[in-house]
């Protein structure tokens, strides 16, 4: 696995802190409200960064959406009325160019009723965070912000880990192939085969931890179906082919990363390569169908397996017949990913499927 050392998460986020206390800013209060719109209200934090992704008048434009003088539309759209623009004191002209502009960034969507501002944590985390389009001007303090509201990333134990999440992990498609019983929307190889359009994009948590050590490209969330058209649209991905797309999840194997996506049966908005050193979504992803499993007889104790799983779900046990130890593994903590399946160089490692289909929710809504 390509990595840097590990480092102290909780000394990086204690510098952080102590570097975003110098030259705090004065707010406008609009600010706090439009936190408020994302349940962020008392939060400061969440007040600057959106003080960085939205000046003051585009924050009142944020604040008067949705446009309620929209006259309905048969599709998704980024237009407000003329009566919106004259209610601000702004020409229809400007008010466009800033939505345009707050599109990009990530901060608003387009939607039946006209632009609307992000609903969501996620949202806006994933959209304002996935764009380089903006770098220079949001500044290094932008993504610094993000990194303190996220707090220090570690390897999580399994007083970390939930069940109940808006993500799940899904098996890495060498791990499972050719298992029977393997359903299609755990198998990341067979979802980006029914795609009519992928669009390869920055990762978000990667580009808000700088001081990240897994060494994983920071291109590397792939995103299927709308929301790809969407990171497309608003000139924060690239379109890339299926092989493309296979390549890159190939190529990510050997970085030990997680795959997860939005925890439902039907996989058409992204699948993410995870690490624990730069994202959130390791600590609450949902299990996978699986385990991994070891077989004795095969295993070397190389050590492969527990250096590269991310969920200490690996110990050793003796065994009197081989004289020494061997891997084991804790099925209670296990998430099912199949990265120590997939690089075990002496093949000792299997997954065995122990949840039912029903495991897997029918449908979730976070975008």
């Amino acid at each position: 696995m390509k990595k840097g050392k590990e480092k102290n998460a909780e000394k990086v986020y204690k510098d952080l802190e102590e570097r975003l206390k110098k030259g705090k800013p004065e707010l406008d209060p609009v600010y706090r409200e439009l936190a408020a719109k994302i349940g962020m209200g008392d939060s400061e934090i969440m007040q600057r960064i959106l003080a960085k992704l939205a000046n003051l008048e585009q924050a009142k434009i944020l604040q008067a959406l949705p446009d309620p003088d929209l006259e309905s539309t048969a599709g998704r759209t980024l237009e407000v009325s003329q009566k919106f623009a004259e209610k601000l004191n702004l020409d229809k002209t400007t008010v466009n160019k800033h939505i345009r502009e707050l599109y990009e960034k990530g901060v608003v969507y387009p939607t039946k009723k006209g632009p609307a501002m992000a609903r969501t944590l996620i949202q806006l985390h994933d959209g304002s965070l996935g764009n380089p389009k903006y770098d220079k001007a949001l500044g290094k303090e932008f993504f610094d912000l993000w990194g303190v509201l996220e707090g220090p990333m570690k390897k999580p134990t399994p007083q970390d880990m939930h069940g109940s999440s808006e993500f799940r992990v899904m098996p890495r498609w060498k791990s499972i192939e050719g298992m029977p019983d393997v359903l299609p929307y755990e198998n990341a190889k067979e979802i980006l085969k029914g795609q009519d359009l992928i669009v390869l994009l920055h990762c978000g948590c990667k580009r808000s931890h700088d001081d990240r050590w897994c060494g994983i490209p920071e291109e590397s969330c792939i995103t299927l179906g709308r929301t790809a058209q969407y990171n497309l649209d608003r000139g924060a991905g690239r379109k890339i082919s299926y092989e493309k797309a296979l390549e890159i999840l190939e190529r990510h194997d050997e970085y030990g990363t997680v795959n997860t996506t939005v925890n439902q049966k039907d996989v058409a908005q992204l699948i993410c390569n995870c690490h624990y050193c730069c994202c959130l979504a390791i600590r609450t992803a949902a299990k996978s169908r699986y385990v991994a499993v070891a077989d004795p007889e095969k295993c070397r104790l190389c050590n492969t397996c527990m250096d590269m799983c991310q969920f200490d779900a690996i110990g050793t046990k003796y065994y009197s017949e081989f004289g020494e130890d061997r891997t084991t593994t804790d099925e209670d903590i296990c998430r099912g990913c199949g990265v120590c399946v997939i690089n075990c160089p002496n093949d000792a490692r299997t997954m065995k499927l122990v949840r039912p289909p029903e495991h897997i929710p029918d449908s979730l809504t976070i975008y």
